[in-house]
């Protein structure tokens, strides 16, 4: 295995210092706008021991892998596993690859996840970040929000408590503000996204020795 400094999750190619294993994220910001891109830019993993697990909503399997690999990941199915709420697995391999019915399925996304999440940690890959990406179907397609904050409250307590590294991306403009700050809670930082004349820029927010300032956000390498 590569060998690390430390235990922190870091995040090569953006301006964010390594956080502490057990952290979740909430990016903020325009999804088609920059908040998107950078969700899966922080679910890049250089470590050899890093395995990342994706909740996708608003695409299929197929689509947002190939945005993943676009933002740095390494596809490999064993590595990389999908719970796919859009129904759109098509001829990807079966044991990576898992489909839900609807993103109002809270429970199977629940299940699926924990299964891909087993899966990648016994093989070997023991650093394992997890994406919903986005969580705004989540919001729409339930009937009571409150379901969406017991299932955060479940996802990120087990990122917690398995040293694992959370990240959830949220339009704040397509809810209400109550509903963005409830959602907040359940994070130990937030990121808020912006494009300045077309570059992304960052600030954080909630998570110590991270820049409060905006700052700008390098190109993909």
């Amino acid at each position: 295995m590569a060998q690390r400094r430390d235990d922190r999750y870091a995040f090569d190619g953006l301006p964010l210092n390594p956080v502490e294993p057990g952290t979740n994220l909430l990016v903020t910001g325009p999804v088609l706008n920059g908040a998107r891109e950078l969700g899966l830019r922080l679910l890049c993993s250089a470590d050899a021991d890093g395995g990342t697990v994706l909740i996708s909503t608003d695409s299929g399997a197929t689509a947002i892998l190939e945005d993943f690999e676009g933002c740095g990941g390494v596809l490999d199915r064993e590595r990389v596993r999908v719970v796919d709420c859009a129904q759109e697995g098509g001829d990807l391999p079966e044991d990576s690859v898992s489909a839900v019915s609807t993103p109002a399925d809270l429970t199977g996304i629940g299940i699926e996840y924990s299964g891909h999440y087993e899966s990648t940690y016994a093989s070997g890959y023991t650093r394992v970040r997890t994406g919903i990406i986005t969580l705004t179907p989540l919001l729409v397609y339930s009937d009571d929000v409150r379901t969406v904050y017991r299932f955060l409250n479940t996802i990120t307590g087990r990122i917690g408590s398995a040293d694992g590294l959370g990240v959830c991306v949220l339009d704040p403009n397509a809810h209400e503000e109550q509903v963005v700050e409830s959602v907040a809670q359940f994070f130990d930082g937030r990121v808020d996204v912006r494009a300045d004349a077309g570059d992304l820029e960052l600030r954080v927010k909630g998570l110590r020795d991270q820049s409060a300032e905006w700052t700008p956000v390098g190109a993909r390498t």
